[in-house]
């Protein structure tokens, strides 16, 4: 056998171990088969039978022979720890590593490491033979505003403050505050971190106020875990935290969005709509007219300046005049 076939006949099995269920009434080989054929593997229900009755040479598996077709499954009180990951598991661990080292503690990710090397192994060992496995090469995720490289953080400072949320424990740390090019010392008290993008960001309030913000991971200069709990506003959820749109950048206010739109602007938000009470119509103008309930806030107004030559904000009036003072200071950058 060659060590390329070996290694298919291997993880095949691996694969229809982990598949296999542990309590009754149990899975048919032809069930397995089709799971398998999913997953990538191109075998037969005979095949499978065969499998199934070689494991349980090895394995404490057990089959219904009083069910047509045999159901097979663990036995009762068996350890089903299957070391291994499926194709699946391989392909979702290798896309998103990227993402969740900037997020876990070190010693998550210290956890989680061997399992990252094997998935890379596994899919690099049966691409050849596993149409599955070859998908890696044909799925990305990228984003969708203009890529810019990760800032560097320092890792110190990451391991203390992933610390400092871990085990609920205050901060003592220096800030670089870029809106006033200065360095900045805070007492804070951390509640979670997110990934927006290529930037991580610690949501935190300073003590012994109350209001939550934002800091940039690689701003901190310095970070000391202090023994004193961390102080949490009352009812704090990360989750219900983001709904408000915080990491849009909003101040949690949502307003009533008016805008003029041309044909293509319409078209594209038909399809990826803007919020659930979004209204398009047509417009005496030949054009339509856009109505939306949207969170306030620079990221919004990102987004409007993005699409200037298809978007007229009518409504708010404060919000028009603040597009058309950005727009007129940007033309006056290309003024000869």
């Amino acid at each position: 056998m060659s060590a390329t076939k070996f290694r298919n006949t291997l993880s095949r099995h691996w694969e229809m171990l982990k598949l296999l269920p542990t309590r009754a009434p149990g899975c048919s080989a032809l069930q397995l088969c089709h799971f398998l054929n999913d997953a990538g593997f191109e075998v037969s229900k005979r095949t499978v039978e065969r499998d199934l009755q070689e494991l349980s040479c090895i394995f404490p598996l057990i089959s219904d022979e009083s069910a047509t077709p045999y159901l097979w499954r663990w036995m009762d009180n068996a350890s089903v720890d299957i070391p291994g990951v499926s194709i699946a598991e391989a392909i979702s661990l290798h896309m998103v590593e990227g993402t969740i080292k900037t997020v876990l503690p070190k010693q998550l990710l210290h956890s989680l490491e061997p399992k990252f090397q094997q998935a890379k192994s596994k899919i690099a060992a049966l691409s050849p033979s596993n149409p599955s496995a070859s998908l890696i090469d044909k799925i990305a995720v990228v984003s969708p505003t203009l890529p810019m490289l990760q800032p560097q953080s320092i890792p110190e400072v990451v391991d203390s403050i992933q610390q400092a949320l871990v085990y609920d424990k205050q901060l003592q740390v220096s800030y670089f505050a870029l809106h006033d090019n200065t360095e900045k010392n805070y007492l804070l008290n951390p509640l979670g971190l997110v990934q927006r993008g290529h930037i991580t960001y610690l949501v935190a309030t300073i003590s012994p106020y109350t209001d939550i913000r934002l800091f940039a991971l690689h701003r901190f200069k310095t970070a000391t875990v202090l023994d004193t709990e961390s102080q949490k506003p009352d009812g704090f959820s990360l989750s219900e935290y983001l709904v408000t749109g915080a990491l849009q950048f909003s101040n949690g206010n949502s307003i009533k969005l008016e805008a003029k739109i041309n044909a293509y602007m319409a078209a594209l938000l038909t399809e990826s709509p803007l919020s659930e009470d979004m209204l398009i119509e047509p417009s005496e103008d030949h054009g339509f007219r856009l109505k939306a309930t949207v969170p306030g806030g620079w990221q919004l107004e990102w987004w409007l300046l993005s699409h200037c030559t298809s978007v007229e904000v009518t409504s708010p009036a404060e919000l028009r005049e603040r597009i058309k003072q950005k727009l007129r200071a940007g033309a006056d950058l290309y003024t000869e």
